[in-house]
C-alpha cells in the first residue's frame, strides 16, 4: 500500500493556507527536486511527491491527512519539521505508521521454525509489487517466537517470481539460508563468514562463466566472463549485505544470480531481485545471524494472517 490508509480509516485531505514565506522557502526548495526530476530516467513515489509539492508551494496551499498516517506535501505550516517525501527513507514513502509495524504472523508454523532459532521474514504486496515489510524472529528459551524489529523496504523492480531468471528484476520466492556476509565497511562482528570487500572482488552474473554466481577475487582467478558487479563500487547499499543460498549450489545457468539482503539506496525504490532495507538493521542481522538462520521470502502474507492485522496497517 503507498501513501494511504485501509479502509478502516482511509485518508481524508484538507488544504490551508501557508505562510508566505515559507511558501517562498518552499518553492526554492521544491524548484530544485523539480530540476533533479526532469533529469531523472523513471518515476517513483517520491519523484511525484516532490512535483506535487512543486505546485502546492507554488498555489500556497498544503496538503495533511487526518485520522491516518500523515503525508506532507510540500512546505507544511502545521508542521514545518515534516518528512520530505522524495528524500526520506521507504517507511515516509509508503504512509506507513511506524509505531505500529510487525506482521502478526505466526512464525512457529512455518517450516522454517523447526530448522532455526532466527527467521527473517520478507511478506511482498503482491507478486508484481517491490514493495515488502521485513520482519527479524527470534526464538526465546521457552520456545517462544519474538519479533525483534520490522521494517519496510523494497524487492526486485518487477516484484517476485517462483521461476527467477537472470535478468528478469525479480525476487526469488522460497525459504532460504545465508551462504556468507560481506561489505564495503570492516566486519561490525558477524558470526557467519564476513568478507571485507576490495575493488578485486566480483560477484559474476555471466551464464556462461564457469564463476557464475560466485563471489571471486580477480587476485586469484583469470576473467573469463563478460558481466559481473563490482562489488565495492555498490555503495552504499553493500557497506553490509547477506548473500543467500540461491541457485548457490547447482548454479544452473540462466536461474538468477547474487540474490542478497542489503541496504537501501537512498535513490531506489526498488532492486534488481534484491532484498534492501535500512542499513542499521542489515548490520544488526549481520551482528546476529548464525550460520544456521533462515529467511523466508513470500508475496504476501497467508490469508488467515492478514485478516487478523490491526486497523489501519497496510494489507499485504
Amino acid at each position: 500500500m503507498i501513501g494511504g490508509a485501509s479502509a478502516a480509516g482511509r485518508m481524508k485531505i484538507y488544504w490551508g493556507p501557508v505562510n508566505s514565506n515559507k511558501s517562498r522557502k518552499g518553492y526554492r526548495r521544491n524548484q530544485k527536486r523539480k530540476d533533479k526530476i526532469m533529469k531523472g530516467k523513471g518515476w517513483n513515489l517520491g519523484r511525484l511527491a516532490a512535483a506535487f509539492g512543486l505546485v502546492m508551494s507554488m498555489t500556497g496551499m498544503t496538503a495533511m491527512a487526518e485520522g491516518s498516517p500523515v503525508i506532507y506535501i510540500g512546505e507544511s505550516a502545521q508542521n514545518e519539521n515534516a518528512a520530505d517525501p522524495g528524500e526520506s527513507g521507504p517507511d515516509r514513502q509508503q504512509g506507513q505508521d511506524l509505531s505500529a509495524m510487525h506482521l502478526d504472523l505466526d512464525v512457529g508454523k512455518l517450516s522454517a521454525a523447526g530448522q532455526t532459532d532466527q527467521i527473517v521474514v520478507v511478506a511482498g504486496s503482491g507478486m508484481d509489487s517491490p514493495l515488502v515489510r521485513t520482519a527479524y524472529y527470534r526464538k526465546d528459551g521457552d520456545g517462544s517466537w519474538q519479533e525483534v524489529f520490522c521494517v519496510s523496504g523494497y524487492c526486485g523492480y518487477n516484484g517476485m517470481s517462483t521461476d527467477k531468471r537472470e535478468g528478469d528484476r525479480r525476487t526469488p520466492v522460497g525459504d532460504y539460508g545465508f551462504v556468507s556476509a560481506f561489505g564495503i565497511l570492516p566486519d561490525p562482528g558477524s558470526v557467519i563468514s564476513y568478507r571485507e570487500l576490495d575493488e578485486h572482488d566480483f560477484w559474476v552474473d555471466d551464464s556462461s562463466s564457469r564463476y557464475y554466481n560466485q563471489m571471486v577475487s580477480t587476485r586469484q582467478v583469470a576473467r573469463d566472463w563478460n558481466s559481473a558487479e563490482e562489488l565495492a563500487k555498490v555503495v552504499p547499499s553493500y557497506n553490509y549485505a547477506l548473500a543467500l543460498d540461491y541457485n548457490t549450489e547447482e548454479r544452473i545457468p540462466g536461474k538468477g544470480s547474487a540474490i542478497f539482503l542489503h541496504g537501501i539506496h537512498p535513490q531506489k525504490t526498488w532492486t534488481e531481485g534484491c532484498i534492501a532495507i535500512p542499513e542499521e538493521r542489515v548490520k544488526q542481522l549481520v551482528q546476529e545471524l548464525k550460520p544456521e538462520a533462515r529467511i523466508v521470502i513470500m508475496p504476501q502474507l497467508p490469508r488467515a494472517e492478514t485478516e487478523n492485522l490491526p486497523s489501519g496497517e497496510p494489507s499485504l
